[in-house]
């Protein structure tokens, strides 16, 4: 028989309890994970802030290069435009008169890219032996039409300044002998406006053949109509013309340009290899920039195309941002959580007393990367992104109760000076005071914010009409025209103000900064110390 004791299953055998410290870091290991993932949340949040910060940073320096080429060929317009009533106003102008016109009228650092300007008058072929005496006994004495074919009419270059060396070698050149010099005067001969030729090279450059370009206005007589293309060609007398290279050109202009950004120029509507005419930075071509953009720029019977380019030091200077500090101060933060539960677990009454003191210093610096995201270091206004909410926010709400509302573009006048004479830290300070003055002028519902440089933005949430917008920017502009003192310095500024009105404008973001921009530089070229509505 079997012994009933022995006869009973074997029971299952029973895992020995898990040793006490082991135990005690399950709550600690889940609480460091979840503090790591949520630091994770956090800077994938502000990375993606940051891309978008400096894709709006790049967008701006685009706009700005293209905006600076505009307005730098309108103003040798308006230059043609000053020779061509020379001429105009005067029976017959001299090579003395034209040269002293053109050499104070070339004063300005808008002109410094400027080769030459010079006068051209459209000559028969009965004409061009007159002509050449003429010149020769005024002074002129190795002057000659050259190319010397006899053909019916020529061009040549009579007048020019200033009158260097080089530029007097172009006395006497035909410049209807040359297709694409041709081409372009006939243009501005049909239209009655400026023309621009395609990428030449200027005869000083020979045979070096650097890219250049001209711009000629047509000249035609007194007394004859010129309201259409065949009235101009038969009144036409000849033309004033300015000659460039293109990189003195863009030099004289990108002392003011923006850091890491490259820039090609191309001649005519397509971005080809073979129409390049200018690039700031050929050693960068071999990397592949992080943002690019194209743009054109359309002139009278002509364009341009602009490819604008990051660079490496683009990147740097926008590396500084708080991705980085929420990576790092969270990942701290994560393992002191998880260290702090772990002596909360082991040892109640002591972990009690530092939770309270670390959840406090947590939140503390939680507000404070919140900050430091959300605002600018200097003036502690709103940056660019917190703005950007308060802007949407304040346009959802427009929207729902049918209501206007505005935003200011405000930009303070000649404060690069100051910053040249005085010194950053008193440009610093005047920018601190420039802000605290504004944000008096406003409403606590009404938020100032700076998003760069000497730029600050205003958003009026709550406006009757464009009047109360009128009324917030003469104030803003009365406040900043009283003189600062700033430690030993009395400095006096102004401002320039876009103002654009919501719905009136633009009914979205993107287009009420666009517009209050443009209408900010608007005032800017009217003279500074202004307000202008946008269209």
């Amino acid at each position: 028989m079997t012994d009933p004791e022995t006869s009973h299953p074997a029971s299952p055998a029973v895992p020995p309890p898990a040793p006490p410290r082991l135990r005690n870091l399950g709550l600690p290991v889940l609480v460091g994970v979840l503090s790591l993932a949520l630091t994770g949340w956090l800077w994938h949040h502000e990375h993606q802030a940051a891309e978008a910060r400096m894709r709006a940073d790049f967008d701006f320096s685009v706009r700005q290069s293209v905006s600076r080429i505009e307005a730098r060929v309108a103003s040798y317009e308006q230059m043609l435009r000053a020779a061509r009533g020379l001429f105009e106003a005067s029976d017959e102008v001299s090579k003395e008169d034209f040269q002293r016109f053109v050499t104070a009228l070339m004063g300005g650092p808008e002109f410094s890219g400027v080769q030459l300007m010079a006068f051209t008058p459209r000559l028969p072929a009965a004409d061009i032996p007159h002509h050449v005496a003429t010149r020769k006994a005024l002074g002129d004495t190795d002057y000659t039409i050259r190319p010397g074919d006899e053909a019916d009419p020529v061009a040549p270059v009579t007048y020019v300044a200033p009158p260097t060396p080089g530029n007097r070698a172009a006395l006497g050149h035909n410049l209807y002998a040359d297709p694409l010099r041709r081409k372009a005067m006939l243009q501005a001969c049909d239209s009655g406006g400026i023309a621009i030729t395609s990428r030449i090279a200027l005869l000083i450059d020979a045979p070096l053949k650097k890219p250049a370009f001209a711009i000629y206005l047509a000249l035609y007589a007194k007394g004859h109509p010129s309201d259409a293309p065949a009235s101009r060609q038969a009144a036409l007398k000849g033309w004033v013309h300015m000659a460039f290279r293109l990189a003195d050109m863009i030099a004289s202009m990108h002392g003011e340009g923006s850091p890491g950004i490259a820039l090609r120029i191309y001649d005519g509507p397509e971005a080809i290899p073979a129409q390049l005419m200018f690039d700031s930075a050929p050693d960068a071509a071999a990397a592949t920039p992080r943002f690019t953009a194209i743009e054109h720029i359309e002139f009278p019977q002509h364009s341009w195309t602009l490819q604008v380019r990051s660079t490496p030091g683009f990147e740097l200077g926008h590396s500084n941002n708080p991705a980085h500090i929420i990576a790092g101060a969270g990942t701290c933060v994560s393992l002191l959580l998880a260290l702090f539960t772990w002596q909360l677990v082991t040892g109640r009454a002591r972990a009690f007393a530092k939770a309270q003191t670390m959840t406090r210093e947590l939140r503390e610096r939680e507000e404070h990367m919140r900050h430091m995201a959300q605002h600018d270091p200097l003036t502690q206004l709103p940056n660019r992104a917190l703005f950007s909410d308060r802007l949407q926010a304040a346009l959802a709400r427009a929207r729902r109760e049918r209501s206007p509302a505005a935003l200011m573009f405000v930009d303070l006048d000649h404060f690069k000076p100051v910053n040249d004479a005085c010194g950053h830290a008193v440009g610093d300070s005047l920018l601190i005071a420039a802000a605290e003055r504004m944000r008096e002028c406003l409403r606590e519902s009404d938020t100032l914010a700076r998003i760069g440089g000497d730029e600050f933005v205003v958003l009026l949430p709550h406006i009757d009409s464009r009047d109360d917008a009128r009324q917030v920017a003469e104030r803003i502009r009365a406040s900043i025209a009283l003189p600062f003192h700033i430690g030993p310095h009395l400095i006096s500024i102004s401002v320039s103000i876009g103002i654009c009105i919501f719905p009136d404008h633009a009914d979205d973001e993107v287009g009420l900064m666009k517009c209050a921009d443009v209408a900010m530089y608007r005032a800017k070229e009217l003279g500074r110390d202004r307000l202008i509505f946008g269209d």
